[in-house]
């Protein structure tokens, strides 16, 4: 079973309680992976990143280090691949 290093930075570390892990993964894609982690409030990694099949906007996943798309959640992974999830910070300016 290939093993895929995941790591988790910001508010997405706190989803699923962990900084970085290598898990045994059995799926094929971004988006089989999403779904395979669990996190602390008992859904899954993709219940919470993923509205209507598209990533949402406040959160980005690079594969061994490309920045995927909102519509790239189909990317296959293989053994060794990094996947690195995390929110994006918005910044508000104002006077």
């Amino acid at each position: 079973m290939p093993k895929i290093h995941v790591a988790a930075i910001g508010m997405a570390r706190k989803l699923v309680g962990f900084s970085q892990r290598t898990i045994d993964f059995s799926g094929e894609t971004v988006a089989d992976l999403l779904r395979a982690l669990n996190t602390v409030d008992g859904r899954t990694l993709y219940a919470n990143l993923v509205c209507e099949g598209k990533l949402r906007g406040d959160y980005a996943i690079l594969v061994n280090g490309m920045s995927l798309t909102a519509e790239q959640l189909e990317t296959r992974l293989e053994g060794g691949d990094e996947v690195v999830t995390m929110a994006i910070l918005r910044h508000l300016h104002g006077g």
